[in-house]
């Protein structure tokens, strides 16, 4: 279904039923990524999965937004589904939604799990490159050439080597988006964003923080600070992974995160 909010319309795919579980991908990707989490949190949970502004099949944005609009949004989306406390998933851009979320309207979220995530605005050092691959994609779309700098960020190594089909996936999905949109996204969630560090110590949620130990986008240091930040939030670091950690060993991150999910909403019932 589709959903209209402040940043356009979202598409939302809603599987299973059960206490509700909000699913929010990383920039570049669409709610197809969540595919090995989906599989198993749909026989317990009503899995709500957002398709990102501008991403996946959510419309195209056609103006600017930022990532306060984004927790209106998710707001919407929540509204639109009769949601109204959630357990969210965030990844990444994802998790950055969720966090803020969860400090403006805190009796909407029932539990965190935030991977591959930060609290801080990006790093200056790499906003320069950034900036760059902004441009060229304004020029040329998501092309191979912009994604070659892109892919070992995403994925060790191991998996780019061993299994070039989730690789592939994630390339060709990238390939078809619209490069405005993308522009848009990019904006918000990496040029624009905010420090709420200083703020995540008042987040009362429960929280699970996941990270790829080889993630080179939002480094291991990134998760610490947030478990640190959250009052008991617990700490999961996943050898073998990069950004994506939920798609490059799904097993290690889908028992963590039923364990977690589980444990906090049987407690919140």
């Amino acid at each position: 279904m589709l959903v209209e909010t402040v940043c356009g319309r979202l598409f939302v795919e809603v599987q299973g039923s059960g206490p509700d579980v909000v699913l929010w991908h990383s920039l570049l990707c669409d709610g197809g990524m969540w595919a090995p989490q989906v599989a198993v949190l749909r026989d317990r949970y009503r899995v709500i999965n957002v398709d990102a502004p501008g991403h996946g099949r959510s419309a195209p944005t056609t103006r600017p937004y930022t990532m306060d609009d984004c927790v209106t949004a998710a707001e919407q989306v929540m509204d639109a589904l009769g949601a109204g406390r959630a357990a969210w998933c965030g990844l990444s851009w994802g998790g950055m939604v969720a966090m803020r979320l969860a400090l403006r309207a805190p009796e909407r979220v029932a539990a965190l799990a935030l991977m591959a995530t930060s609290a801080r605005e990006e790093r200056p050092a790499k906003k320069p490159g950034y900036r760059v691959l902004q441009g060229l994609v304004r020029v040329v779309g998501a092309t191979r050439l912009v994604q070659a700098p892109i892919l070992p960020l995403f994925f060790t190594a191991e998996t780019r080597r061993m299994r070039p089909d989730r690789v592939e996936a994630f390339s060709a999905r990238l390939l078809r988006m619209d490069r405005t949109s993308l522009i848009h996204a990019a904006d918000a969630v990496i040029f624009e964003r905010d420090d709420i560090s200083a703020e995540i110590g008042r987040i009362e949620a429960p929280a699970l923080v996941v990270v790829g130990e080889e993630d080179r986008a939002t480094p291991p240091a990134e998760a610490e600070l947030i478990a640190e930040q959250i009052p008991g939030a617990e700490l999961v670091r996943v050898p073998g992974a990069a950004h994506l950690v939920n798609l490059e060993q799904p097993e290690r991150v889908n028992a963590a995160l039923l364990r977690f999910l589980d444990a906090q909403l049987a407690r919140g019932a």
